[in-house]
């Protein structure tokens, strides 16, 4: 007998951990005491309010705001310059991927501005719920899909991301906050039902909101391409539909949705890109340089370029490692020792020691094709970011850059870190670490310890 299922033997069960977790899905009001503990988690964990019911937002804290504004008028440059604004011809123009800019043009017509609640339930609250979707998904226990819900939201650099989302909207952190949730939306099909369109939709979110997230296309194709699991559909018509390639079932499970959205993340940057700069391929990103000189990353990019082996050792020391800062102090004639947070980046690895469980089950994860094609779309995105020019600065004790593919890495760690009894007591502690590192040791400027 198969030791999870019970099935005879000689059937041969096959199943992955994630499969037989998904066979014992918990009920409706399990699943919403979950769900309700993870948004109660969140929201008491983050210290930015989420009532601030006369607060809008405008071009002085989002440029794409004022992109949005500027369309309404029928244009396409910013009313003024801002920070990181492109400057091209004399006129000023948002170089960052349009998702915000056109979820933003649904608001201004009626606010004038972006209002601070659609801020919170537009932009922020999917997060939570999407990663409880997810890991419910991974785990098939809505206390466990909680848990690591929870260990992701307010045990990674989405806390702080999100924190700053809801305090200024700031369209770095707001864009970085799209694209986890289009990644997330992504993860749910990927591992759950394998609805194309919608994984499709996920991976759109994403890739008009950090451009890298276009590499999520690899296992959307993936998706789109190869059967269903048929395991999972014991009824005839449907047993047969899942062993028939997804290309074949028409315009709605395949090929051509993966098509079509590689079309549209392609081409709507594209298309902006000529309207704004000439030339399709020009992002305007070294533009916004126009009239820096004193910026460390501005040198950069003019001696090197955006993305260079050069940046490698830097990146890789700040994304890994990334440890706080010591100052050394003398205070009324007393030596004084703090440690701050590193504004650089800091390391993933000792800040959410959950992902160390990718080395412990490294030969099982290679061993299974759907997460291979996974972790290739993660390895392209972190290779990409190491060669980037910049680390994210400034960023006070996390790294937002690594929510590019943190989340598909915890998605697949997730059922093996609940295995056996060591290894929850295990995740427990170590996502307990992760919690406490980021809602309250972080937020606190300096942590004495001499």
């Amino acid at each position: 007998m198969c030791a999870r299922c019970a099935r005879p033997r000689e059937l041969n069960c096959r199943l992955t951990i994630a499969d037989h977790h998904a066979r014992a899905q918990p009920g409706k009001w399990r699943t919403f005491l979950g769900a309700a503990a993870v948004l109660i988690a969140f929201v008491v964990l983050c210290q930015a309010r989420f009532w601030r019911p006369d607060e809008l937002f405008t071009i002085t804290e989002n440029i794409q705001i004022g992109e949005a504004q500027s369309w309404w008028m029928g244009r396409l440059d910013l009313p003024e310059r801002k920070w990181d604004s492109a400057l091209f011809k004399g006129r000023a123009y948002s170089h960052f991927p349009p998702m915000f800019s056109f979820i933003a043009a649904t608001a201004v017509p009626f606010f004038d501005g972006v209002p601070h609640w659609f801020i919170v339930l537009v932009i922020v609250l999917p997060v939570p719920l999407l990663a409880y979707a997810l890991f419910l998904r991974r785990t098939g226990s809505a206390a466990w899909g909680a848990v690591l819900a929870i260990g992701f939201v307010c045990g990674t650099s989405v806390l702080p991301v999100l924190d700053k989302t809801l305090r200024g909207s700031g369209p770095y952190f707001v864009n970085q906050t799209l694209a986890t949730a289009g990644i997330l939306l992504f993860l749910c099909e990927f591992f759950g039902r394998r609805r194309v369109w919608l994984a499709a939709v996920g991976v759109a979110t994403a890739a008009l909101s950090r451009q890298l997230s276009i590499a999520y296309l690899i296992p959307l194709g993936w998706l789109a391409l190869t059967p269903g699991d048929a395991d999972r559909n014991p009824k005839p018509e449907r047993k047969r539909r899942a062993k028939t390639p997804r290309w074949r079932l028409g315009f709605g499970g395949g090929a051509a949705v993966v098509l079509g959205m590689f079309l549209v993340v392609a081409a709507v940057p594209m298309t902006l890109n000529a309207l704004k700069f000439g030339h399709p391929l020009d992002s305007g990103y070294m533009r916004i340089y126009e009239g820096r000189e004193d910026d460390p990353f501005v040198r950069d990019a003019r001696a090197f370029g955006l993305f260079s082996p050069h940046y490698l050792a830097r990146n890789l020391r700040y994304a890994n490692i990334g440890v706080p800062e010591v100052h050394d102090i003398e205070m009324a004639g007393r030596r004084e020792v703090y440690l701050r947070p590193n504004p650089w980046g800091t390391g993933i690895w000792w800040t959410t020691p959950l992902l160390l469980f990718l080395f412990v089950d490294a030969r099982r994860l290679l061993g299974d094709r759907s997460n291979q094609v996974l972790l290739v779309a993660a390895g392209i995105i972190y290779l990409a970011l190491m060669l980037y020019h910049s680390t994210g600065y400034e960023q006070r004790g996390f790294n937002r850059y690594s929510l590019d593919y943190v989340p598909a890495l915890l998605a697949l760690i997730a059922p093996g870190c609940l295995e056996t009894l060591w290894r929850r007591w295990l995740t427990a502690g170590v996502v307990a670490w992760s919690v406490l590192y980021f809602a309250v040791l972080l937020p606190r400027p300096n942590i004495r310890i001499w």
